[in-house]
């Protein structure tokens, strides 16, 4: 295991994709934001059971909910140093636990044998009453931004496209694309006063969003 991390996330959506907007507000507001780190590709493979209970549990806006994912940077077509996450979130309160999966590294996750070999990675690593699958992929490119006291960082991301897997004999590669830009605010819980505070500053509107499910329900129709 790499680490586990206790902290609240918080999330805005800006339908207009005008993320230079976003960043904008970032660099205006109490928090004296700055560039922490430069832009790169963020990709995400997505796991459910066959019941897509991770989907309904963030509709149903259940407040104890996980989601599993695998995450790499860079190269969108094949998996590079691959991180195994576990997300488990109660309220806005989020607990991630990350491991390295170097057995999957470097592998093309568009073939169906290489896809299937991650599927049995996934379930021989992560302990869930079902079996999960690879649902589906996100990638989009991160901006990354600190506090001036680095205590919050604040991610920006835009170029949001998805592929949706509905299941290793229907593997589908065509991409869809997203307009929206999503800020995500990410500090420690002993923060929030602090942070709600500063917030009332911004006229950002605070929205829930998962790329995971907006790319689930986005998916073009052939595929319902």
């Amino acid at each position: 295991m790499i680490k586990k991390i206790n902290r609240f996330e918080r999330k805005w959506i800006l339908k207009s994709g005008d993320y230079l907007k976003l960043i904008n507000s970032l660099l205006r507001s109490k928090f004296f934001f700055q560039f922490q780190y430069p832009a790169r590709k963020v990709n995400s493979i997505y796991f459910d059971n066959s019941r897509f209970s991770s989907i309904r549990e963030n509709l149903d806006g259940v407040s104890n909910k996980k989601k599993i994912r695998i995450r790499w940077y860079g190269n969108q077509k094949k998996l590079i140093k691959p991180v195994l996450e576990i997300k488990s979130k109660i309220g806005s309160e989020t607990k991630k636990e990350n491991y390295k999966i170097n057995r999957l590294n470097d592998l093309n996750y568009l073939d169906e044998k290489n896809l299937a070999i991650i599927c049995d990675e996934v379930n021989s690593r992560v302990k869930c009453k079902k079996r999960i699958f690879p649902i589906l992929t996100t990638h989009y490119k991160r901006e990354y931004f600190i506090s001036n006291h680095n205590k919050i960082r604040a991610t920006v991301d835009y170029n949001l496209e998805s592929i949706f897997l509905k299941n290793l004999s229907e593997l589908q590669q065509k991409k869809k694309y997203f307009p929206e830009c999503v800020l995500e605010l990410k500090y420690s819980t002993n923060l929030d006063r602090l942070v709600r505070h500063k917030l009332d500053q911004m006229t950002l509107r605070l929205s829930k969003n998962s790329k995971f499910v907006n790319s689930f329900f986005k998916r073009p129709l052939y595929l319902i």
